[in-house]
Order: structure tokens, then C-alpha cells, then sequence
């Protein structure tokens, strides 16, 4: 049985690889003496379409004066950024090539506790790079000094710097998420982007550069009865806000430690359920947001802006 795992495991290394690509990023730093140097980085991306299409993260390719793409064979393109979402920290890339090998999309919403994950990438853009592990949670939140990333994939596949932007896959090879490494104490842990969320913003970035993104204004994580029996909680489902920074729910008096528990009168079973709700609204829409706070439910409205890039 093992053999044949290991049979399996090398046949999906072998179809995905070729999809996986390095990322090198030229910047322009300025010295203690304050002469400006160019400074190499480095990260990993996956090849989307066959006309070029490729996502990485975007703090890949943050400030980035250029942007090369080598493939797997070898060959090394220049690279045009034509739209990256910091809030999300995704970027696609557009370059001029043939005989590429796209990877396949997966379907991250059916993912399941305890399957199987591999992360592939190309770290210090060494050559590509393979770490196995499975999905150990989702629907994760993480801060970083910056910014919030919400609805990630946690695994525990060893995702590496030089990992970011590369693919995270399934049993059958197809991509789930996108491995970000941005978050210093993720080491050891390993988080992506789940691959809906890619999905959800491709055509948009690359048509218009960027993605305008409904915010409410809340970080938040799903809300059970474990945790709203260790804080002594009135209700055991809803989205628990664990911050709430400046913005359209601290405007309308939203607080950490509220529980939001239905948007225009549809229950909110969760984070991912509220995303899914919001998600879909347009920037200036008004919501109806009801919460629980202690002992009372309390409605008001919310106006959606655009999320901070």
C-alpha cells in the first residue's frame, strides 16, 4: 500500500512540476551611503492559461522594478504585472510563450480536514522543490503587520520564502491554494490562499489591474460551541469579530467580541458564510448586519466600501 502512495505521490509531482515556475523580482534599495543598488528577491508561481497567465503572491512582487519568469525547461520571460490584489496577496503575471503547461484547477469549498496536500515551488530559486503534509484546517485567519488574510488553507506541508506563489495541490494533482509565507511565524505550519479565491478575482485583475473588493470592515473567525462555551457565549454559531479596525463596522459601532448572526435577515452560519454573502455585494451597497452583543441582539446598517489595497 505504501508503494503504491509513493507511486502516486511521484506521478502527480511529475504532472504538476511543469506547471510551476520561479519568480525573480529586481528592486532598487538604497545603501547606508545612499548609493541605490538593485536587490534580487525571489519567489514561485503557477502557469494558468497556455497564452501566459500566471499567479504568484503579491508581496512577491511588491515594489518591483522588473519581473522574470523561468519555467521548468529552462527558459526565462520577461514578465508583465498586470493586476495583483495586496489585500488578497495575489498578482498575475502575463508572459510571451508557447508550449506551456497550465495546471488544473481544483475546487478548494469541498476541501476536507486530513486530505492530502502537496506544496511545490521553487525556493532561492534552487529548482523545484516538493513538500507533503495534508490539510490540517480552513477557513484560517492570520495578521501579519500589514494587513489580514482571511479564508486560507492550513497545512502541513512545509511551505519555505521562496515558496510563495507556488502551488499547494490535491491527490490528483489539481490546485487548491496558493502558498503564501508572509507571515513570519507560519514557518513550520504552512498556509494558502484557497484557489476559489483566485478564481473568484481572475478575469477582474487581469481586465482592470486591480479587484474592488466589498469590506465591511471585521475580522472575524466562525464561531462554535467550543468557543462560545470558553467564552460564555449566548450563541454557538455566527461570525465572532476578533478585531474590528477603522471602517463601515466600527462606524455603525460594531466591537470585538460581537457576534454577527444574520446579514438582511439571512442567518450567518459563519466567517466563510459571511464572505460568501458579502462577497457578492457591490461596493456602496447597504446591509442589515444583526448581532449579538452579551445578552442582547442588536440590527443596524452598514454601508460596504472598497477593501484597502
Amino acid at each position: 500500500m505504501f508503494l503504491e502512495l509513493e507511486k502516486k505521490l511521484i506521478e502527480i509531482v511529475d504532472e504538476v512540476v511543469p506547471s510551476v515556475v520561479s519568480v525573480t523580482t529586481t528592486r532598487l534599495a538604497r545603501t547606508q551611503f545612499s548609493q541605490v543598488v538593485p536587490v534580487k528577491g525571489q519567489g514561485s508561481g503557477v502557469v494558468l492559461t497556455k497564452d501566459g497567465f500566471i499567479v504568484t503572491n503579491a508581496h512577491v512582487i511588491e515594489g518591483a522594478r522588473d519581473v522574470d519568469v523561468t519555467l521548468h525547461d529552462g527558459r526565462t520571460f520577461k514578465a508583465v504585472v498586470v493586476g495583483e490584489s495586496k489585500i488578497r496577496d495575489l498578482a498575475i503575471l502575463k508572459i510571451e510563450a508557447v508550449d506551456l503547461n497550465p495546471i488544473e484547477m481544483g475546487d478548494s469549498e469541498k476541501l476536507k480536514v486530513g486530505q492530502l496536500a502537496i506544496a511545490i515551488g521553487n525556493p532561492l530559486g534552487l529548482g523545484s522543490t516538493v513538500t507533503f503534509g495534508m490539510v490540517s484546517a480552513i477557513d484560517r485567519t492570520i495578521q501579519s503587520q500589514e494587513s489580514f488574510l482571511e479564508g486560507l488553507i492550513q497545512t502541513s506541508a512545509q511551505i519555505n520564502p521562496g515558496n510563495s506563489g507556488g502551488a499547494l495541490v490535491d491527490s490528483s494533482g489539481r490546485l487548491i491554494g496558493v502558498p503564501t509565507a508572509m507571515i513570519p511565524w507560519s514557518q513550520g505550519i504552512g498556509f494558502a490562499i484557497a484557489v476559489d479565491s483566485l478564481k473568484a478575482i481572475f478575469d477582474e485583475l487581469v481586465q482592470t489591474g486591480t479587484v474592488r473588493t466589498p469590506w465591511m470592515g471585521i475580522v472575524g473567525v466562525t464561531l462554535n460551541k467550543g468557543i462560545a462555551a470558553h467564552y460564555k457565549l449566548r450563541v454557538d454559531k455566527g461570525a465572532l469579530l476578533v478585531d474590528v479596525p477603522k471602517g463601515p463596522a466600527m462606524r455603525m459601532g460594531l466591537q470585538a467580541g460581537d457576534v454577527i448572526i444574520a446579514i438582511d435577515d439571512n442567518e450567518i452560519s459563519g466567517m466563510e458564510d459571511l464572505r460568501r454573502r458579502v462577497i457578492h455585494k457591490r461596493v456602496g451597497t447597504k446591509l442589515m448586519v444583526r448581532f449579538q452583543r452579551g445578552k442582547d441582539i442588536f440590527e443596524g446598517y452598514l454601508e460596504l466600501i472598497d477593501a484597502p489595497q
